[in-house]
Formats: structure tokens, sequence, C-alpha cells
């Protein structure tokens, strides 16, 4: 059996499902050289609000160092993106051979197939601890889930607990774009001063409910097995 739970590291909630470890779904299907990524093939941007709860301790400072200094990373105004690893090449061939061979394609994106966050590790997975990983990556639920229908009623309040927390984060974030504007201060413009003034500001705390874990037969797990 598997389940689906609620985890909160430092006030941040996150999302667990047992079966990540070893994902049966399709979208987790790695032709990178990144094996049993999961769904960690997405870019992460670290929002003001991310910045901001790394900046409240030492170990925070050190990881949005290291994000920073990622080579991958590109600095914004009000937020970071770090780029991880892409086959351009692994792709294009592999485009070009379902192409000629009029293969369906079940996922939108095939890209992500040959795409690895940066910060996650073969053997390990994410190397950020939950509190500082973004709201995408904590709140992220495949199709694989959603769309089953013996879970559907009890995976609802999950998903409605989901859209009010990405709305306060919304919230949160234009408030401090708001005071970093104030104070003619960008991330790109000045990192250090925007640093310092988000270290300055009081950290809000989202009082996120309780929810039942969700229970998950196994035999979801001989029926997806991707492609």
């Amino acid at each position: 059996m598997g389940s689906i739970y609620l985890e909160i590291d430092w006030n941040v909630p996150r999302y667990a499902c047992t079966y990540c470890y070893n994902c049966p779904s399709i979208m987790g299907k790695s032709f990178c050289s990144i094996n049993n990524r999961g769904c960690c093939w997405y870019f992460p941007k670290f929002t003001l609000l991310d910045i901001q709860r790394m900046t409240k301790t030492l170990e925070g400072i050190q990881v949005l160092n290291m994000i920073k200094n990622y080579p991958g990373t590109v600095v914004y105004d009000y937020y970071l993106h770090a780029k991880g690893f892409f086959d351009r090449d692994g792709y294009d061939k592999w485009l070009k051979y379902n192409n000629n061979n009029n293969s369906k394609m079940l996922v939108r994106d095939c890209t992500i197939f040959f795409r690895a966050c940066p910060f996650v590790k073969n053997g390990v997975g994410c190397t950020l601890p939950p509190r500082f990983r973004t709201v995408v990556c904590n709140f992220f639920i495949c199709d694989d889930i959603l769309n089953r229908e013996d879970i559907k009623d009890a995976i609802k309040p999950y998903i409605d607990e989901r859209s009010r927390y990405a709305a306060w984060v919304e919230w949160e974030n234009r408030s401090l774009e708001h005071l970093l504007r104030e104070n003619n201060v960008t991330l790109n413009s000045n990192f250090d001063s925007a640093i310092n003034i988000l270290q300055d500001t009081p950290l809000d705390i989202y009082e996120f409910p309780q929810l039942e874990p969700i229970i998950i037969s196994d035999d979801w797990n001989s029926r997806n097995k991707g492609a």
C-alpha cells in the first residue's frame, strides 16, 4: 500500500507520496543521465517568499548562496530561475525517430523526459530541504494520481487547500515585491540590499490545516509503468 500525506517542515507545507521514490508514472520517465528522478524535471523559480525564508537562518543563507552561484541560475528582478540539465541532442534525435514512426505522444511536453532539476541527484532525490523548495515542487501531484477514480473524493481537500495556499503565496510575493519597489531595489540591481530588506521583514506564517492521509492500493504500481 502507498499513501499521500501532508508534511510540515518549519511551517512550510508539502504533499508527499510514498510512490515517488520509484515513480511508475510516464511523467517520471527519464531519458537523461539522472535516472529515477521522478517528476523533478522542473527548473525551479525561487520567489521572494522562498528567498525570504532562506534569509532567516544560516542554513537558509547557505542554500540561497548555493542557488545564486549555480552556473545555470538567472537573477531576475523578483525571482531566481535555476535552469538545470537538458539533453537537447538526445531530445532532437528522439523526436525525429518518433515523428518518422508516427508515434503517438502521451505527454504534451516531451522535453520533460530529457530534463532534470539542478538540485536532484541519483539515489538521493531532491537535495534541498522542503522548507526551501518552491511551491511547485512541494505541491505537484501528477495526473496519474489526480485521475484515479478510487481516491477522487479523498484527494479533493488536498486540491482545494493547495489552491488556497497558492493564492496566499501569490499575495505574499506581491507584498514583498511592493516593498522592494518602495525601496527602489531589485534582486537584479542590488542583490545584497534586497536580501537585507527581506531579512529584516517579519516572515508571515500560513497555518495549513491538517489533512487525512490517502491510502493508495498497490495495483496502481502495476497499471502505470509509463512508456
